[in-house]
């Protein structure tokens, strides 16, 4: 599979609009969620990759609901070696990993027990959401968890 640039032709289309969540795209990726005309979409599982947090710049709010994939280096690298563009994903905030993350987790291809959110705690601590129970973690930043990317397209 090579590099895409930009949203195909396809992402466009109606394909989007009329298939349902579970839906596996032709870029292995899955649509996990359809609400209000965003399909949420989860990045196979070839992509995925185990990292220390690496959300950006501590500040006092969250990092935000579209954490840049360059800042996760290795999340960044494994996407252009499975063929996507890593400018068209980002790393969900907390809130969005929970939902419509775990919420539809059934959608996904497979999930393991936790991943890195980009929202942050403190300096040092960020928030980890545990897919066996659903339930937040606080952990050290330099812990190592999984981390996958998610994209939006509206249709």
């Amino acid at each position: 599979m090579g590099l895409i640039v930009g949203p195909t032709p396809w992402w466009q289309s109606s394909l989007i609009a009329q298939c349902p969540a579970g839906t596996i795209l032709l870029d292995g990726s899955r649509i996990i969620c359809k609400a209000g005309g965003t399909a949420w979409i989860v990045a196979p599982s070839c992509t995925q990759v185990s990292s220390t947090w690496a959300g950006g710049q501590y500040n006092s709010t969250l990092v935000g609901d579209k954490c840049c994939i360059c800042e996760w280096s290795g999340l960044e690298t494994q996407l252009i070696n499975c063929g996507f563009n890593p400018c068209d994903w980002f790393v969900p905030s907390y809130t969005q990993l929970q939902n419509p993350g775990y919420v539809c987790r059934t959608n996904w291809d497979s999930f393991s027990p936790g991943y890195w959110s980009s929202t942050e705690i403190s300096a040092t601590t960020a928030y980890n959401l545990c897919y066996i129970v659903g339930a937040p973690y606080c952990y050290s930043k330099a812990c190592s968890y999984c981390v996958r990317a998610f994209r939006c397209v509206t249709y």
